[in-house]
């Protein structure tokens, strides 16, 4: 029988009658799906057939002028990954189109000039390179960028030869770079080396679809969610600017399925293990971070009024019992100047020793009276229960690595924050009768007027990140403090507080909130807040010296008065600088003020280390008018960012009645979240809301 033969002339035909473009001297964006179809079409008709020589060239040289497409393009679907340098070069093309042949050209041609018998001896398909295949195998998965790479699943199957060729043995640089084309990939790349990612990016990558298939097909209930959901979460902390993570999680309907989880299984085995309280375990931690990570405002402002109600009902004991959910990775009273970040539970025994060594929960190992720590100690409860320890998780194909849990509660304020803001109505109280500033001064008047009501409606709103970037909550590093441990917080970003904050708190009824802290079970009823505007302007002072650091206040007080030794006095100097000192002449020290632009630096030397950061501040005359002029003095915990305020009078700045505290941090899309409690003297001292603020990043003159 007579062999059959593909020559170019055939293959140009089936090319045409396939609605493929050859027209100019590149290929179309727009015809990226046919060369992926040509590409596999091609092999799969080869493979019981010859190749002519001239056919053989004439794909080569389409892929030829398909990698330099992607290579130079800006808005490809390759987005210049063949050329990122992350993995071997060799993948990219180099040869060019053999002179004089052009492929795109081969119409105005006799068609004699490619008959396969001038051309030389046909070639059969499987003495094809395996390089050739490969790169054929990759073009084709280009043309699907989002979900699995359903065309290499195709192709394995179709014989033993391109099984044999294109499995992740032979070709591991081909996996690894789909897996750059499907994921984000620096992030990994950074964390292991790209030796680690390319050897384990096929495992990697079967397994994030196999977990993306839970979320697509909603089962709340898969027996590997916990590891699907921690999956998830790596990816939208690994997330680069191309958000291919985030659009796969997307696409995948990530957001439907948690809202699923949140109403089904968040408070699963509360009533039987926690007296009706949510637990929050590995799956509820992960579920509410994600929730807020991948939602924006559009999918909120689709909730009707009831869907939205009922997710704040859900949410609402962990954004307020604070006596049961922390915000914090460690206990809010540890302080520390230098040393890691090492989140470790105070004892709350101890056994009588002259001197005991304890992990400090901020500055490592130190040396603690035994009266110190039970000063802390015997104000302890049970609740808020401990951040739960590392937990050890698959971070990459075969490779686990230990991850810190999100902080849950600190979420869910957001989440809530947002649904409480959208669906709250503009309204105006029946006895503000001036609607204008100016108009109100006219008559004597010095209280709220509309325009005050209208600012605050619309301007102190929770905001979500700006696309591309990503809200992950408080930022994390890298790679963590401790060798192998994953999602650390970083330390704390000279300038992130300085500015002005807008933005609202929520505080529970006394009565009701009492009660929720004399009950062991949850109440049934769990709504009673108000809502009032919270303004802050913000100035940051620092020192590079310990030992010119203002000292922190008696250890047995915590952070009650933000670390900060009480009667300490500010003073300004000409040159931009703050002195602080006490009452009592104990110590006399100068900070740098900060100001944007003004980077600190060790002279021509490397950026010195800042080791203290003291916060003033105020609320602006035109925002007084709400509750009053108030002064700000508060510090910054240096090794995760958490912030301390004092908020209090200017004329009682140590009276109790009138104190308030908010402790919190700052997210990655400028959020100032946490938690605010009533004076630290008084006897509701547990008692709290919860407050988000916003950056004003309009340096303008106030609105009146």
């Amino acid at each position: 029988m007579q062999q059959r033969v593909l020559s170019a002339s055939c293959l140009r035909h089936w090319i045409r009658s396939s609605g493929s473009s050859l027209s100019g001297s590149s290929i179309s964006n727009k015809n990226t799906d046919n060369w992926a179809s040509i590409s596999i079409c091609l092999i799969m008709i080869s493979f019981n057939m010859s190749v002519s020589p001239s056919a053989l060239i004439l794909v080569s040289s389409l892929l030829l002028d398909r990698s330099n497409f992607e290579r130079h393009s800006t808005s490809g679907i390759g987005d210049g990954v063949l050329a990122s340098g992350w993995l071997p070069g060799d993948w990219v093309f180099s040869p060019p189109v053999p002179p004089p042949y052009n492929p795109l050209a081969v119409a105005t041609r006799p068609r004699a000039t490619h008959n396969a018998h001038t051309m030389g001896s046909s070639i059969l398909i499987t003495d094809m390179p395996q390089e050739l295949l490969q790169k054929i195998a990759l073009y084709a998965t280009l043309g699907s960028p989002l979900g699995p790479p359903k065309e290499l699943y195709n192709l394995l199957l179709t014989c033993r030869l391109f099984r044999d060729t294109l499995s992740p043995k032979n070709a591991s640089e081909l996996y690894a770079f789909i897996f750059a084309q499907k994921f984000d990939a620096r992030a990994p790349s950074l964390r292991l080396g790209a030796a680690s990612v390319r050897e384990q990016a096929p495992f990697e990558m079967r397994r994030r679809f196999e977990f993306i298939r839970i979320f697509r097909q909603r089962n709340i209930h898969h027996p590997d969610l916990t590891q699907a959901l921690w999956t998830a979460y790596t990816m939208v902390e690994d997330s680069d600017t191309s958000q291919k993570n985030m659009k796969q999680l997307l696409r995948a309907g990530m957001v439907d399925f948690l809202d699923l989880y949140l109403r089904e299984r968040l408070y699963e085995g509360a009533k039987e293990s926690n007296d009706g309280w949510p637990v929050l375990n590995e799956q509820n931690s992960l579920a509410i971070a994600l929730s807020w990570t991948l939602s924006s405002q559009s999918s909120v402002n689709r909730e009707d009024r009831t869907t939205s109600d009922s997710m704040r009902d859900l949410l609402r004991p962990i954004v307020f019992a604070a006596f049961r959910y922390s915000i914090f990775p460690t206990t809010e009273d540890a302080f520390g100047f230098g040393g890691s970040f090492e989140p470790a539970q105070v004892p709350t025994v101890m056994k009588p020793a002259a001197t005991v060594s304890v992990a400090s929960p901020i500055s490592g190992s130190s040396q603690i009276d035994p009266s110190s720590i039970a000063a802390i100690a015997q104000n302890q409860k049970p609740f808020p229960l401990s951040v739960l320890a590392p937990c050890e998780v698959a971070y990459f194909g075969e490779i686990t690595l230990k991850a810190r849990l999100p902080p849950a509660a600190l979420f869910a304020s957001l989440l809530y924050f947002t649904r409480m803001e959208s669906i709250t109505p503009f309204s105006v109280p029946p006895h503000i009768s001036y609607a204008t500033r100016a108009e109100a001064q006219a008559r004597g008047y010095n209280g709220v007027c509309l325009e005050d009501y209208e600012h605050f409606y619309r301007n102190c709103r929770t905001k979500f990140a700006d696309f591309p970037a990503l809200d992950v909550g408080v930022q994390s590093t890298a790679m963590g403090k401790e060798e192998g441990t994953i999602f650390q917080p970083v330390p704390y970003q000279l300038g992130s507080l300085s500015g002005r904050w807008q933005g609202s708190q929520l505080m529970p009824f006394v009565q009701e909130y009492k009660s929720w802290t004399e009950s062991p079970s949850l109440p049934k009823e769990f709504d009673a807040e108000c809502r009032s505007p919270l303004y802050l302007s913000i100035e940051e002072h620092y020192c590079y010296d310990i030992k010119a650091a203002v000292p922190r206040d008696d250890l047995a007080n915590g952070m009650k008065n933000a670390w900060l030794p009480r009667n300490l006095q500010a003073t300004a100097t000409r040159d931009g600088r703050v002195e602080f000192s006490d009452v009592e002449g104990t110590f006399h020290t100068t900070y740098k003020t900060y100001r944007r632009g003004n980077t600190p630096t060790s002279g021509r030397g490397p950026q010195r280390q800042v080791v203290d950061v003291i916060i003033t501040g105020k609320t602006d005359d035109q925002y007084a008018r709400w509750g009053g002029g108030t002064v700000i003095l508060g510090r910054v915990r240096m090794q995760d960012g958490l912030m301390v305020l004092v908020k209090s009078l200017p004329d009682n700045p140590d009276e109790g009645a009138t104190r308030t505290l908010l402790r919190g941090y700052v997210t990655s899309s400028q959020n100032l979240v946490g938690r605010v409690k009533g004076s630290w003297t008084s006897s509701e001292s547990y008692y709290e809301g919860v407050f988000s603020l916003g950056k004003d990043h309009n340096t303008s003159r106030p609105y009146h």
